[in-house]
């Protein structure tokens, strides 16, 4: 492997950034992930990853992306709950208002809930020598040399020390943080121009809730998946995951959903289990 440097941080300790550590970590001396979350000891949501509670998977390349990175990963979270499973042979999936016909392929899957793959990659990452994290730790703005032209560190804030800023020298600095990120205020405050932005409003909206699981349910099969098609536009999709538990998301316009929620009776409280 080509050696690039000596330090590496990376802004954010969701999958992005976790990903981003693991694939520096090959090239640089020491790898410091900053996470403003305190990242939980146990598999369960985060308040930076809003979206955690909602159904997940991993597709066939998906999994065997992580398998090149963490040999093993996949037996271990097997082995702690997760669920093997052909997608094309043990999945229904409905296309258009069509059921697409099962049959046998080697494109293997995962099923878990996102705390729990995110959870596995982060403790596979963080057993490598050169990699570290740093939980409740704002990133404050990128350090930067005019003279050089480029980022030099990192300056952040430890939430357990009032007003103490620290500045970690990097090489490379990567922005993982996703939505919340401050990447385009930081390079306008330094004098670039600010990154074009475009906004699609697509009115979409979706609701999860988690039911015990039953090996006869679904005819055997790990999961369904509904694509959205028209007049309605609605989507849905099951799948198994650890824990005995089914997750099941239904989505669509934010009215349809609402509407289809109440008709049917859910309150729409998202991560209860029913009978």
């Amino acid at each position: 492997m080509a050696h690039l440097g000596g330090h590496a941080v990376v802004i954010g300790a969701s999958m992005g950034g976790l990903l981003a550590a693991r694939a520096l970590a090959d090239h640089y001396d020491q790898v410091t992930i900053v996470e403003r979350d305190v990242l939980p000891e146990f598999d369960e949501p985060r308040k930076g990853v809003p979206q955690g509670r909602h159904t997940h998977g991993l597709l066939a390349r998906g999994r065997e992306v992580l398998e090149e990175l963490f040999p093993g990963l996949s037996a271990e979270l097997a082995a702690e709950g997760a669920v093997y499973g052909d997608v094309v042979d043990q999945v229904l999936w409905f296309n258009h208002g069509c059921y697409l016909r099962n049959a046998p392929s080697k494109l293997l899957g995962l099923l878990l809930s996102r705390p729990m793959l995110e959870g596995g990659v982060r403790r596979r990452l963080l057993q490598l020598d050169n990699v570290r994290l740093r939980e409740r730790c704002d990133a404050l703005e990128p350090v930067f040399d005019r003279e050089r032209g480029r980022v030099t560190g990192l300056r952040v804030k430890r939430h357990a020390i009032a007003e103490h800023v620290e500045t970690m020298n990097a090489d490379i600095v990567v922005d993982a943080t996703g939505r919340g990120s401050q990447s385009a205020a930081w390079l306008e405050r330094l004098g670039y121009a600010k990154p074009r932005e475009e906004t699609v409003r697509i009115g979409v909206g979706y609701m999860t809730r988690l039911y015990r699981r039953r090996p006869e349910q679904l005819n055997g099969k790990v999961g369904a998946i509904i694509a959205a098609y028209p007049p309605g536009w609605r989507f849905g999709a099951i799948l198994a995951q650890e824990g005995e538990r089914w997750t099941v998301s239904l989505g669509g316009s934010k009215a349809e959903v609402e509407k289809c929620l109440r008709h049917n009776g859910f309150c729409p409280v998202p991560g209860k289990v029913l009978q």
